[in-house]
């Protein structure tokens, strides 16, 4: 019998298609839920829309505050994503972990997501360190990481955010330089993302059954 997991993190760097294998996942279960790791980074983004300063360096302020949230917590982007998946599981059966011993904390917490895990597949986009892949390992979750060609890459990029916002990020920049060592090494599936929508759709479908979701 294979493996339960309780959701699915997707590794991959800029531009590989992480945003669209979530949303395929999502179209073939109707029970499956998006959280991007990044949406704090991505909020702070918007500055750019009303000084002109930021214009062309929003990736370079949404890595930054990156920077600065794991300075003060380094899980604290993946904590505050299980915070919105528990709290989905709170409002419906009740949950309330503020009593729960610190010894009997871990424990009880993975009890509760195996729980909401038959009433949502939660997929967990944007994984980029080694540590958020042994944080969402330790909650068992399925890692799985999408790469694609660095001339695929690049063109999706572009035609995403703009070539100036493409010049001015980096894929050396802490949080992405770990990605491919964890995608070619440490990953439980590698999805390649060359090919066209289909081909990620029927990819994506043959996982989802391959681990019961």
């Amino acid at each position: 019998m294979s493996k339960i997991y309780n959701g699915i993190v997707i590794f991959g760097e800029m531009g590989a298609g992480k945003d669209v294998l979530a949303e395929q996942f999502c179209s073939l279960r109707k029970q499956a839920k998006i959280y991007k790791i990044s949406v704090l980074c991505r909020e702070m983004m918007k500055v750019s829309k009303v000084n002109l300063k930021w214009r062309g360096l929003e990736r370079y302020i949404g890595q930054t505050i990156a920077d600065k949230m794991r300075e003060m917590d380094i899980n604290i982007m993946c904590d505050y994503i299980l915070a919105l998946i528990y709290e989905r599981g709170q409002k419906k059966y009740g949950w309330d972990n503020s009593n729960v011993r610190d010894e009997d904390f871990d424990k009880e917490l993975l009890k509760q997501l195996s729980i909401l895990r038959n009433d949502e597949l939660s997929i967990i986009v944007g994984g980029r360190t080694l540590t958020d892949l042994e944080y969402w390992k330790e909650k068992n979750y399925l890692i799985v990481g999408i790469k694609v060609s660095d001339e695929v890459r690049k063109k999706r990029l572009i035609l995403r955010d703009g070539e100036s916002t493409v010049k001015n990020s980096s894929s050396k920049h802490n949080t992405e330089v770990n990605v491919p060592y964890i995608i070619n090494n440490m990953c439980d599936e590698v999805i390649i993302n060359d090919g066209t929508l289909e081909d990620l759709k029927i990819t994506s479908e043959k996982l989802l059954l391959k681990y019961n979701f």
